[in-house]
């Protein structure tokens, strides 16, 4: 297949008040090493499923609208992808007309020797299907010694999962549905509770727990709430609030969104504090709850790609979930996009240029921000825009999401309807 020229020497970036487009010039590139998943499902999308094991492997969770979920796993030492599961065939789901589990939308945990996740449906159905068809979204783990994917308990009857978190002293998984519930899974006893409503507008993508075991998310505009473990009760924190870009001049142009939440966050547990990116900013910040009554968020760093240093705020793409913490070098890892934001093709902007992704860094040890630039294969390939990152025991900077892809065999889709992609798993190694 024959790709469209894509421009990455110079990207527009024009400003809402702007009268002129301000270019930037991007001479850096960050050489990644680019491993495809597969020609038969050809997945579309991912968000937040990545997760890389005690046993060196990575598994990856997939996601296509409409259509299934799958499950893969990576073994690095021998550089081989495998197919562990379509969740539509092994919920049965698979040719009964029904709606099916499309995604899975969570970071995942292990506990055991099991990979653990919750999975979602969002949409994967037509309107002329009842929405009812659907079996229910699941709790599932993957046994990492075989590759088996099982599934488990029930999380309701319909909404599913978005975010998650695990409780290792108390064997508990946390989940955060659609239906801005937060639900808790007893994983020995096998069974899912209801705990209530903790928001009521966009949900945001990712929680956290401390070392306590409290659970921590955000809401709009910008608040949080706190599941605190020793009261058992959920708070809405009052004196805590993240930064916003703006805020609604008019109820003619509202803008409680999700651009107020925090986007991704991650428990550092050496500092015993979280680091996240607020949706819309890009805005690093490092927020600990034992500071004070509430906790504490502090300011550090915009994180997004440098050809927006000075655009307006609302041009900033908003934040991607390809965050993480380097243990091994105390560095955040984020991989915003350069280009627009996206969707991987679903719902995106950017006009004639797909959405590059750009690495940087901040190094928790000195407070400094390198920018390392727009990330390309050996082979030259693209990257379109990610959906998750985790780093492993070596330093390694594992992240998953779409690709420049010349091979018709893997092609899923076109992203902005002129690029051809696919779904891909790509790794940094700082050390070289």
């Amino acid at each position: 297949m024959k790709c469209p020229a894509i421009p990455i020497i110079v990207l527009i970036v024009v400003g809402a008040s702007a009268l002129a487009a301000e270019k930037t010039t991007i001479s850096e590139s960050v050489t990644i090493k680019h491993y495809n998943f597969s020609k038969v499902d050809k997945d579309a999308q991912m968000w937040s499923g990545l997760y890389v094991g005690s046993n060196g492997k990575v598994y990856i969770g997939l996601c296509t609208h409409g259509d299934a979920a799958n499950v893969y796993e990576f073994d690095p030492k021998k550089e081989k992808m495998r197919h562990l599961a379509n969740i539509t065939k092994l919920a049965g789901e698979r040719g009964k007309g029904i709606w099916t589990t499309g995604k899975i939308h969570v970071q995942m945990q292990e506990l055991d020797g099991y990979v653990y996740f919750g999975t979602l449906d969002e949409d994967n159905g037509p309107p002329v299907i009842d929405a009812s068809s659907y079996s229910g979204p699941h709790w599932y783990r993957i046994q990492m010694e075989t590759g088996r994917v099982e599934q488990l308990a029930l999380v309701s009857d319909f909404w599913g999962l978005v975010g998650q978190a695990m409780d290792k002293k108390r064997r508990i998984i946390y989940g955060l549905a659609e239906d801005g519930h937060l639900y808790r899974y007893f994983i020995d006893e096998n069974y899912t509770e209801d705990m209530g409503r903790v928001d009521n507008w966009d949900i945001c993508r990712t929680i956290f727990i401390d070392d306590e075991g409290n659970v921590y998310g955000s809401l709009s505009p910008g608040m949080v709430w706190k599941y605190d473990v020793s009261q058992d009760r959920i708070f809405d924190l009052q004196f805590l609030k993240l930064p916003q870009n703006g805020q609604s001049r008019t109820m003619a142009n509202p803008m409680l969104d999700r651009l107020g939440q925090w986007r991704v966050i991650e428990w550092e547990p050496d500092e015993q504090v979280a680091y996240g990116i607020v949706g819309g900013s890009n805005m690093l910040f490092r927020f600990d709850p034992a500071a004070g009554r509430e906790g504490e968020i502090r300011l550090l760093e915009p994180m997004y790609a440098p050809m927006y240093r000075d655009a307006e705020p609302f041009d900033i793409p908003g934040a991607t979930l390809a965050m993480t913490i380097s243990l091994p070098e105390k560095k955040i890892y984020y991989i915003p996009v350069a280009s627009g934001d996206f969707d991987y093709g679903a719902v995106s902007t950017g006009g004639d240029s797909p959405p590059l992704s750009y690495m940087v860094s901040y190094d928790l040890k000195t407070g400094k921000r390198e920018n390392l630039g727009i990330l390309k294969t050996k082979q030259g390939r693209l990257a379109y825009g990610m959906g998750a990152a985790q780093a492993d025991a070596e330093g390694r900077i594992w992240f998953v999401g779409a690709f420049e892809e010349p091979n018709e065999e893997y092609v899923a889709r076109m992203m902005r309807g002129k690029f051809p992609y696919s779904m891909g798993l790509g790794v940094y190694d700082p050390r070289r």
